[in-house]
């Protein structure tokens, strides 16, 4: 039973993942955030990035990314290059230290389910690094859409 149990949470929380998956640009959703601009409590850049979904009482944690995820722009700003910021939880594990086999006990390796205090969706494909850091130095933040 405890078995089912634990086949049906991972498929439940799986679901997501492959129902958001995509194989090119062709479905790609015009309406949907081409990235997001965010302000972090503390920099996480360097470390695996996890999927949060809950079901009912369980939290499971999946879908790791380990470079890349988050990058830093100026001060407390990063470009955050994932799909969903409101799924993300940060890790201990630094991106040297990953391994796969960590992800059997990925759970216990969870530090910071809200990390951002501020998040800003942009819609423009082409923004640069440098570009973001000109909007955010200059505090135009109206040309995003503040998300948190």
């Amino acid at each position: 039973m405890k078995l089912i149990k634990k086949f049906l949470i991972t498929t439940v929380a799986a679901m997501p993942v492959f129902l958001c998956s995509c194989p090119g640009e062709s479905c790609v959703d015009e309406h949907e955030p081409k990235g997001y601009v965010v302000k972090m409590k503390n920099d996480y850049s360097d470390n695996v990035l996890a999927s949060m979904f809950i079901y009912k009482e369980d939290t499971n944690y999946c879908c790791t990314t380990v470079k890349g995820h988050t990058i830093k722009i100026t001060e407390d700003f990063y470009k955050f290059n994932c799909r969903s910021f409101d799924i993300a939880a940060y890790t201990s594990i630094k991106s040297e230290e990953w391994d796969k086999s960590l992800s059997d006990s990925l759970s216990k390796y969870v530090i910071d389910t809200d990390p951002f205090e501020e998040v800003y969706a942009y819609y423009k494909i082409d923004y640069s690094n440098e570009d973001l850091k000109r909007i955010i130095n200059n505090k135009e933040f109206n040309k995003f859409k503040r998300e948190k």
